[in-house]
């Protein structure tokens, strides 16, 4: 790499977006339709939906998960 190319700050990981109800599901160790459901309730914190796709941050999900971060709707 260039010395004069900036490198991020962030990682990878922390940039990683998570797309679809079955992969936000399978991240938060529950199948497709319990993760669908979670969703459109907003109970899933950092997720949005694009048109008819779910879009959850996985650093956000990481950050809550290990309790690092408080849940949006605690």
């Amino acid at each position: 790499m260039p010395a004069n190319i900036a490198k991020p700050n962030l990682d990878d990981v922390e940039l990683q977006m998570i797309w679809g109800a079955a992969a936000i599901g399978a991240a938060l160790n529950l199948n497709t339709r319990q993760a669908f459901l979670q969703l459109e309730a907003g109970r899933v914190p950092g997720a949005r939906k694009f048109g008819r796709k779910w879009c959850a941050s996985g650093a956000v999900l990481r950050r809550v998960l290990t309790g690092e971060a408080k849940p949006i709707n605690a």
